[in-house]
């Protein structure tokens, strides 16, 4: 960070709120929303001359949402560095015959999305596509056959999913657990289909033949009938068992987060191996407390931290985020990546970038999914103008945001003329709860950075969403006008 941005930042407390119309316009914008009687907070700062513009409660303590991820990929790039990979080597031990993989917390494995999969049908044949070099590396080695795989998912601890999360949500896509090893986003997919009695699962994805899927569904497809397919899972297992009618084909799989997902991992490489002609007797996970890993390294799968970084704020998946926040915190302490260690080197973060006590917000999980989360829109916004975007961390952090049209903004800011600016942002929503914080680049200055936050809806958050969107809109029209 430049000298002279680290010394404004040294004072962003006690920022003076620049003189002019905006404020007032906001304010009256506030005051007119239909926000189901919630309490908004407002910061928008310019950085070219690194005033307040606007704050309105901008000191207030508000629960974020998924605007918690910018917190959590700030503090990513502010620890790991822009340049980081995530690496998850596979040794082998010649005198044990047994392959190791060793997991650096990689969220992008098995990532169907990332993996260009648009057609359901073809996705077993492009996750056994993606360990083609995987299997290629264990061949050239002159391997064929293998008494262990062993799985060491050891970057993070086994406490797959964050204690304030939903009970009743856990087995959803969006709590999958997080782990020092995932694959295929840590969750199943079914493709449910009507048949006779009992309905057909479809292919089921990624392919897991050592799990028996229990099947109590019907197929009843009468003019009152409706479809009502779910899975239960047990807890800390994979017994796993359909339920509910499906009374069409679904189109869209149904996703049902897995138990330990390294070792989901494991089965499905050494199903991938023995399928190529080299035998695998056993998959095993390692020990926390076991010593350190034997054999030769013979293959390393790279992933730019962009990718999940982009994955993370524009796409708003929670898996990522998690992954990042138990990644810095593995980072930060040498050991097991944890929540509550990850939620510390947060706040450390962002202490040191905005020189303020770390007690003044409380970062508890990486998503956002947590309403412990606590964050001010003031430090909020001040955070992101601590990231120059002309530098490597802040440009990365920039790239990664959603733009009106794409990911989370795909249906933002459709009646907003904004010609010679462009809105990055990341949105958030959780029931009573919508937000959104970015930046606004120009053609032909720096950006403004704004962080707006509703909590305490009653109802729907669509007049949050629509006060959000004038409040960017009037800040940048008083811009382009001055």
């Amino acid at each position: 960070m430049h000298a002279a941005r680290i010394a404004i930042f040294l004072f962003f407390l006690v920022f003076q709120v620049a003189a002019g119309d905006l404020q007032t316009t906001v304010n009256s914008i506030v005051s007119s929303a239909k926000i189901g009687g919630g309490t908004a907070s407002v910061c928008i700062i310019d950085t070219e001359t690194d005033k307040l513009l606007v704050e309105i409660r901008s000191s207030t303590s508000m629960v974020p949402a998924s605007n918690q991820k910018l917190l959590t990929s700030g503090a990513a790039l502010h620890i790991l560095g822009p340049s980081f990979q995530f690496e998850t080597k596979v040794l082998w031990d010649e005198g044990s015959k047994t392959l190791t993989i060793i997991g650096d917390g990689d969220p992008t494995i098995g990532d169907p999305s990332l993996l260009g999969v648009t057609d359901w049908k073809t996705e077993n044949q492009a996750l056994e596509n993606e360990l083609v070099p995987w299997v290629s590396a264990i061949q050239n080695a002159g391997i064929k056959s293998i008494n262990s795989i062993k799985v060491d998912d050891r970057i993070f601890d086994h406490s797959f999913v964050h204690p304030s999360w939903p009970a009743d949500q856990i087995n959803s896509w969006y709590c999958a657990q997080v782990s020092g090893l995932n694959y295929h986003l840590n969750v199943v997919h079914f493709l449910p289909s009507p048949r006779t009695k009992t309905a057909s699962l479809g292919e089921i994805a990624p392919k897991m033949p050592w799990i028996t899927f229990g099947n109590k569904t019907t197929s009843k497809r009468g003019k009152n009938n409706s479809s009502s397919f779910w899975v239960a899972r047990l807890p800390n297992s994979n017994k796993m068992t359909a339920r509910g009618n499906v009374k069409g084909k679904h189109t869209e799989p149904v996703k049902i987060a897995f138990h330990n997902p390294a070792v989901v991992f494991g089965e499905v490489l050494a199903r991938e191996l023995r399928s190529n002609n080299i035998q695998v007797a056993t998959v095993k996970q390692v020990a926390q407390n076991a010593p350190q890993n034997k054999g030769v390294l013979i293959f390393t799968n790279q992933t730019p931290l962009s990718v999940a970084l982009k994955r993370s704020n524009t796409d708003s998946h929670n898996l990522y985020a998690e992954s990042l926040l138990k990644r810095i915190a593995a980072a930060s302490t040498n050991y097991s990546g944890t929540f509550d260690d990850g939620g510390k080197a947060v706040a450390r973060s962002v202490a040191q970038r905005l020189a303020i006590n770390p007690a003044s917000l409380t970062p508890t999980d990486g998503s956002g999914m947590s309403r412990k989360n606590k964050v001010s829109t003031k430090i909020l916004a001040s955070w992101l103008a601590s990231f120059d975007t002309d530098d490597p961390a802040g440009k990365k952090l920039l790239d990664s945001l959603a733009t009106p049209g794409t990911g989370t903004l795909k249906n933002r800011f459709k009646n907003t003329n904004i010609e010679g600016s462009t809105v990055h942002a990341k949105s958030g929503y959780l029931l009573g709860i919508c937000s959104l914080s970015g930046y606004v680049t120009f053609d032909t200055r720096p950006p403004l950075v704004f962080s707006i936050i509703v909590n305490n809806v009653k109802g729907t958050v669509k007049g949050a969403k629509t006060m959000q969107e004038r409040i960017v809109f009037a800040a940048i029209k008083d811009l382009m006008s001055n």
